[in-house]
């Protein structure tokens, strides 16, 4: 019986996470990954019984850490938005470093797997994070300055759908992260200006 090896795994994983980008997932196959690497096709299957669970283990840990980046975002106050800003700032380049192929993978070429929705997983998530925030402003307001919560979707979306755009424009995560704060700031600018 042969052992697997990790250092194997992780050729296998970086090959397909690189394939899954360019052509992309649909028009890779595991043959294609198995003589990218320079193993049998039998050898690949040993280590990932199907190319989905090859999709899962290259963007499942991208997904999951930028859950908890929401979730940690979920903590913003008005009065914490500075130190705020400038932790996203460190979690944004360290989420980069690690995980920006396997989210653009996630985002964009996920059609054909059981993650093909998660983009609008994420809308909703953010779009319930912004509601809360809507709600704890209107309890500190006037009726006639209320937020109304029909506007949190759209919100979400467009903050999202802006920070997944740096995301794939650019490559260099010293250009990602200043591009990811200017646009971070002047986002949480306006709505410490609405909040």
């Amino acid at each position: 019986m042969q052992v697997l090896k990790e250092e194997l795994r992780q050729a296998m994983l970086q090959t397909a996470r690189n394939m899954f980008l360019d052509p992309g997932y649909e028009k890779t196959s595991m043959k294609d990954i198995a003589a990218s690497v320079g193993v049998s096709v039998g050898n690949l299957y040993r280590y990932f019984p199907n190319k989905e669970a090859i999709f899962e283990a290259v963007t499942m840990p991208a997904y999951e850490r930028l859950l908890e980046m929401v979730e940690s975002s979920e903590e913003i106050s008005e009065s914490s938005m500075p130190v705020i800003l400038n932790r996203l700032e460190g979690l944004l380049a360290e989420f980069l470093r690690e995980y920006r192929q396997s989210l653009l993978i996630l985002l964009y070429e996920s059609k054909g797997t059981r993650q093909e929705n998660v983009k609008n997983a994420f809308f909703d998530r953010f779009s319930r994070h912004v509601e809360m925030h809507f709600a704890d402003y209107n309890r500190r307001h006037a009726p006639a300055q209320q937020l109304h919560s029909d506007a949190a979707r759209p919100i979400a979306i467009a903050f999202m759908e802006g920070y997944f755009e740096i995301i794939r424009l650019y490559s260099d995560e010293d250009q990602i992260v200043q591009a990811a704060q200017q646009y971070i700031s002047i986002w949480f600018t306006g709505l410490q200006q609405l909040l």
